[in-house]
């Protein structure tokens, strides 16, 4: 009876031991794969800290996970991302890219036709760099989502083209309204340039960047959209363009070709390319002062021009002194350019759902309205436009401005390409000679456009 008790006893105490280490092992393995993290590399800038808050809000409401947004120069963030990628590796579970770096990450991301709701987002800001097209299938896929509105377009100062004495002088001088938001072309902004600089108003006309290294690639397809998008010949009925190729190229493929060719080497692209000079006689001469990204605000805020062609997310930190005066227009005849940030998610991810699902909350209508009223930028779903327009509480400049941008976003597709050797080659051999244009230095239209895309065709065949 006693040896029964203490065989019993030892089994008792085996049971208890093993029963205790597996749950000590189901605790330990609990413990190691509670928190789930989540990594991906952004460029340093009012996105990232609009990222970084979002990931805090989104850890906060599923515990056990931290999403990880790493900010880094945005000189360095592409490249840092496609070593890891290359490798297969599985580090990073988000790509941030911008819409020209697109199509160097897009082999690496999980398409996203089938899995997301793009129905509420802005199409023409998700088309440049959310869209590729795939010459295999010939089908457009879905690589990346949209994160923000960001447009090329005209902002202006008030206070000039609201004196109605300026105004009537102007009207009757050329038979064209003062106001920025009604000119139909790009006739009407040289005009403008004319009148304010022959009247000493202002030092220079509009300011448009025409910096060699890589302005040009954004301000010549905001002049030659006007013209390319009036050309059937060009566009083949479809005056959006190719995703990738937009509209620097056919909006068709030719027959006996995998690839639509350069539309620019055309009487448009003539017209728009004398346009864009013109435009840039009346700035500070390329030679002595390349009008750029950094500087181009700060010559408008010195007052010595009326106005200037930028992106939004420039304007969106002006000081109120500024603010207060500046209006923002479409370019002229009523359109814009795209210059919208990315997310996708890496085909290597060991956690494809869970990067869905914030990507999901990225876009979430919450997080889209705190994106504008706490980082001041533009959304990108068009139902968060409504609601925010429908509060009283906003500014008639506020509601002017989010009005405009809504209204003409939609139709931004004056981009230039965005196919994989578009930093590497497209750009340096276009923006190249198209400066020598502008400086004088080659003055055939026709003979320096014909050099650019008889390059790109070389290239690409």
């Amino acid at each position: 009876m006693r040896a029964i008790s203490r065989m019993a006893l030892a089994t008792i105490i085996v049971v208890v031991v093993i029963v205790a280490a597996v749950a000590s092992f189901a605790y330990l393995l609990n413990s190691s794969s509670k928190v789930v993290t989540l990594n991906f590399v952004y460029f340093s800038g009012n996105l990232c800290t609009f990222l970084q808050y979002a990931a805090q809000q989104f850890d906060n409401q599923h515990p056990g996970v931290k999403i990880n947004v790493i900010g880094e120069p945005f000189s360095e963030y592409i490249d840092k991302q496609l070593t890891v990628l290359q490798a297969h590796s599985s580090q990073y579970d988000l790509v941030g890219f911008t819409s020209t770096s697109a199509q160097s990450v897009s082999p690496y991301l999980l398409p996203l036709n089938n899995s997301f709701n793009f129905s509420d987002l802005l199409q023409a800001q998700e088309f440049f760099g959310g869209v590729i097209y795939n010459s295999t299938t010939g089908e457009q896929e879905n690589i990346g989502v949209a994160l923000t509105t960001a447009v090329y377009l005209m902002i202006y100062n008030k206070s000039i083209f609201d004196n109605q004495t300026l105004a009537s002088e102007f009207q009757q001088q050329y038979h064209v309204n003062f106001s920025p938001l009604t000119w139909q072309n790009w006739t009407d902004v040289i005009y403008a340039d004319q009148f304010l600089t022959s009247h000493h108003i202002t030092k220079y006309g509009f300011l448009i960047d025409d910096h060699e290294s890589h302005g040009i690639i954004d301000a010549y397809p905001a002049v030659y959209y006007w013209y390319y998008s009036r050309d059937a010949n060009l566009t083949g009925g479809n005056p959006n363009g190719i995703a990738g190729y937009n509209i620097m190229f056919t909006g068709y493929v030719p027959k006996g070709f995998n690839y639509p060719l350069p539309s620019f080497n055309s009487s448009a692209g003539v017209e728009a390319l004398e346009t864009y000079a013109k435009l840039v006689s009346y700035e500070p001469s390329p030679l002595q002062l390349q009008v750029d990204y950094d500087n181009i605000i700060t010559l408008y805020e010195e007052g010595v021009s009326p106005g200037a062609f930028v992106f939004s997310t420039q304007i969106a930190h002006f000081p109120s002194n500024v603010s207060s005066v500046t209006g923002v227009a479409p370019l002229p005849g009523g359109y814009m350019e795209t210059g919208t940030d990315f997310l996708g998610i890496s085909k290597f991810s060991h956690h494809k759902a869970l990067a869905l699902e914030f990507l999901q909350f990225l876009l979430s209508k919450q997080m889209q309205e705190v994106l504008y009223y706490k980082f001041h930028d533009f959304p990108v779903l068009r139902s968060v436009y409504t609601d925010i327009l429908s509060n009283s509480s906003l500014t008639q400049s506020q509601r002017q401005e989010l009005q405009t941008i809504y209204q003409y976003a939609q139709v931004a597709y004056a981009n230039p390409p965005n196919i994989p050797p578009t930093y590497s080659y497209l750009i340096p051999t276009f923006n190249g000679q198209v400066y020598n244009y502008l400086t004088g230095q080659n003055t055939n239209a026709t003979q320096v456009l014909q050099s650019a895309a008889e390059s790109w065709v070389k290239y690409l065949g």
